[in-house]
């Protein structure tokens, strides 16, 4: 699976699930759709219940290096935790193991993870999950901005050296962060990217951004 069969996956699953915001919560709530109980487990001590359980699919090894891992066979799909993990490692792992799942990786063998190609494919669908959506991200920084931005516009019509103040108000409404796009290229970048050196650049607009055409960098990440 190529990075962009990931990236289908992904939007397959937001779609699927309702999820924007890839939460504890929903991320949690769409393995209890596809019909997964979450364990959480202590890789020392477990209570009764958990550790038999686990000595039952005969999973203590996996309970002593692993933070998180699934089970699947004809009775039971669990999906294991380290309960000493905090909530954002929580998050990334909840989004980890779903990559697991949801790019087909349980059909294959009872304990997922061990398959590099496999970790890999779940890297990836985790990192575009949990990313929060570009244009998401301009909306939430127009809203924060928003009576700031009124502010300005009102200064800029009332005060002395309104033409530079003026500039800098289009620039912030004409410009989105301080990304670069080559002339024929359909990625946006940091201004430093190694894949856009010795090439003619300009800026990413909020147009850009509207068109759908742009999406980040695999080699620079500029949404990171």
């Amino acid at each position: 699976m190529n990075n962009a069969d990931v990236k289908k996956q992904v939007r397959r699953f937001r779609s699927e699930f309702g999820i924007r915001d890839a939460t504890i919560r929903s991320l949690e709530g769409a393995f209890e759709k596809q019909g997964f109980t979450i364990v959480d487990f202590n890789p020392i001590s477990n209570d009764a219940d958990t550790e038999t359980v686990i000595k039952n699919l005969g999973l203590s090894g996996m309970v002593l290096h692993e933070n998180a891992f699934l089970y699947t066979d004809s009775k039971y799909r669990l999906v294991f935790i380290n309960e000493k993990l905090n909530e954002e490692e929580r998050r990334i792992v909840l989004a980890h193991e779903e990559g697991h799942y949801y790019c087909g990786h349980a059909f294959t063998k009872n304990v997922i993870g061990h398959s590099v190609t496999e970790e890999q494919e779940a890297n990836e669908f985790a990192h575009y999950l949990l990313r929060e959506n570009f244009r998401s991200r301009v909306k939430k920084r127009a809203a924060r901005h928003k009576k700031l931005l009124i502010i300005g516009g009102a200064v800029v019509g009332i005060t002395v050296g309104g033409g530079v103040a003026s500039k800098e108000y289009h620039d912030r409404q004409l410009y989105e962060g301080e990304y670069y796009v080559t002339m024929h290229g359909e990625k946006y970048h940091l201004e430093n990217c190694v894949t856009i050196q010795g090439h003619e650049t300009r800026r990413l607009t909020k147009e850009d951004v509207e068109s759908g055409k742009y999406e980040p960098c695999s080699v620079c990440q500029p949404e990171k």
